[in-house]
């Protein structure tokens, strides 16, 4: 098995970069069809619908965590819709708005990606931002050992002067 770091602006087993999708998903949280979203993307209908089918399959949760980080670097807006796409797109306005204050400007979509970890539209069924144990918006690393025994810590061994080290 091999294991790769992608970049920020990539999602995991698609072939176009956030911005892309991110764009065609903004056409049609605003009404757009399918057809008139890939004509003006250059990409395949199949492609455009499997993007809009995942996207509203896991828009509510994604709603949710990108408000939450939106929260967490200063955003204070209320003005949200209530439909799950549109408040999608306006979680990931709001993130960047209020990254872009404290941060710097940022691509947006590419600011979703990096907040849930690239998982936002794989293309599995179970949903990237499922409940789990984990607190953070970023994916879970195990703490075990190759035996699948969990990780001790090793107590720091004192030195000359009495500190540890």
């Amino acid at each position: 098995m091999t294991a790769a770091l992608l970049p920020w602006f990539v999602t995991p087993y698609r072939w176009d970069t956030v911005d892309v999708i991110g764009r065609a998903l903004e056409l049609a949280v605003s009404g757009q069809g399918v057809r008139r979203i890939a004509a003006a993307l250059g990409r395949p209908e199949t492609t455009v619908r499997e993007w809009c089918r995942r996207f509203r399959a896991t828009a509510a949760d994604l709603a949710r965590v990108l408000l939450a980080a939106a929260v967490r670097v200063g955003w204070t807006g209320f003005d949200l819709p209530t439909a799950p796409g549109p408040r999608c797109a306006a979680a990931v306005s709001a993130l960047a708005s209020a990254w872009a204050r404290r941060h710097g400007p940022a691509p947006p979509w590419r600011l979703a990606a990096l907040v849930t970890g690239g998982a936002w539209l794989a293309r599995n069924t179970t949903s990237p931002l499922a409940a789990s144990a984990a607190p953070s918006l970023m994916a879970r690393t195990s703490r075990t050992t190759p035996g699948g025994a969990p990780c001790h810590r090793i107590p720091p061994k004192p030195s000359l002067s009495g500190d540890t080290t």
